[in-house]
């Protein structure tokens, strides 16, 4: 048989996968940057036009300057609500309770009767203590009851009444 004792190409092969790292960074560069291109440009156009928000904007500033929407401009308005207080402003400014009803028309949907569910008074009483035959001997099951044995294991009682 046949066999290879040359030495093996180190050279090539380390050659071979540095470019195939360089060459697996650059197409990750690449891919990366054609992604954020595309995405950028997708968003670029979800966005309103700037030059007709802008116009409405200067629009409502005008409209809000020269008093249109009330009797006086809002910088006046702000410069005699400085100097007054509110307090001695005008009663077109200060509070008052609300002659609205509205809110309340809720309230008459709501359901007059009330169902509760039924509440537990006392506790329930226990069950009577089953009895066991144990041997032929009959016996208590509960803790506190004698049993074959004279009560050694009974659980012990209070003697200060409970306190």
């Amino acid at each position: 048989m046949a066999s290879d004792d040359s030495r093996p190409k180190i050279r090539m092969l380390l050659t071979i996968g540095i470019v195939a790292v360089c060459l697996l960074l650059g197409i990750k560069f690449v891919l990366d940057s054609y992604y954020l291109d595309m995405t950028e440009g997708y968003e670029k156009a979800l966005l309103p036009k700037t030059e007709l928000l802008d116009k409405t904007r200067a629009e409502e500033r005008a409209s809000i300057d020269n008093g249109q929407g009330g009797a006086i401009p809002v910088s006046v308005a702000m410069q005699t609500l400085a100097s007054k207080g509110r307090d001695n402003a005008s009663t077109a400014i200060t509070p008052q309770p609300s002659d609205d009803i509205d809110p309340l028309k809720g309230w008459s949907k709501l359901q007059h009767e009330v169902h509760l569910p039924p509440q537990v008074l006392t506790a329930a009483p226990l069950p009577p203590p089953m009895m066991m035959m144990d041997a032929g001997v009959m016996a208590m099951s509960d803790a506190g009851a004698p049993s074959r044995d004279g009560g050694a294991h009974a659980a012990p009682t209070a003697r200060d009444g409970g306190k």
